[in-house]
């Protein structure tokens, strides 16, 4: 209904903001630590849920046991079966894992292309719901193909050839294939020309934006590296030097 498509592109629109945001404190002036904004987001989301929507879900009249949501009823289950213990807190392992690598994809390469890879969850979500149905459970679980997984199939093709195109990885006849963030071009997203992950830079970029809060750690290490490398070689000479003073005494 429209209530449900509104509310599904709302948060969509929510989602686009958060996403911007992330790569705005992690790539500012003032620069924020990935895992800091992951413990950030964790610590926000889990007390608005606990705090806010637990209390309103459970004033609101439903079939769990007179609510919406029964938080009672939850902990009831949690603590008389092992399994939906278990697998709940796998769920908060995988949901933290995925939070994690999201925000480093957004850290090291840019926001849009956290978008463009969150868009393969529900594919491969699809792919194990058909490998469920057909090779695991024999129709128990998981999701037959029906009518709309021939659309399904050609939204996934549109998707993987959309993502391949913008990478450059396949190049359109009749359309300039120079790519914009290797050619310095004003054009190309700063937040993309940023990136020490795709462009392999170490300065500023073209369109004025700051480099890559990633490219520091680069540096440290290119340093570090190097001094390693000098006190060997001067290791090496003091070793070297010794024998031939003491021939030459001789």
């Amino acid at each position: 209904n429209v209530f449900g498509v509104s509310i599904t592109l709302l948060g969509t629109l929510v989602q686009s903001l958060q996403y911007t945001y992330e790569e705005k404190v992690m790539s500012g002036e003032i620069m924020a630590p990935p895992w800091l904004l992951i413990g950030v987001e964790g610590v926000i989301g889990t007390a608005i849920c606990t705090l806010v929507m637990y209390p309103v879900f459970f004033l609101i009249p439903g079939d769990d046991h007179g609510s919406y949501e029964n938080p009672v009823n939850t902990i009831v289950m949690l603590y008389n079966s092992k399994l939906v213990m278990g697998t709940s807190l796998l769920f908060c392992v995988l949901v933290f894992v995925l939070n994690a690598f999201s925000v480093l994809i957004t850290y090291m390469m840019s926001s849009v292309w956290h978008a463009v890879l969150d868009n393969f969850r529900p594919v491969s979500i699809w792919a194990v719901q058909l490998t469920l149905y057909y090779g695991v459970t024999h129709g128990r679980y998981g999701e037959p193909w029906d009518i709309g997984s021939d659309l399904q199939l050609v939204g996934l093709i549109v998707l993987v050839f959309g993502t391949a195109v913008y990478n450059g990885s396949i190049q359109i006849p009749g359309i300039n294939g120079d790519s914009l963030l290797f050619t310095d071009s004003a054009k190309s997203s700063p937040a993309l020309s940023r990136s020490p992950l795709i462009t392999l830079n170490r300065s500023p970029s073209p369109a004025g934006g700051s480099s890559s809060p990633y490219v520091s750690r680069i540096e440290a290490k290119a340093e570090e590296a190097k001094h390693r490398q000098n006190d060997l070689a001067e290791r090496l000479i003091v070793r070297t030097a010794v024998p031939i003073r003491r021939n030459f005494s001789q």
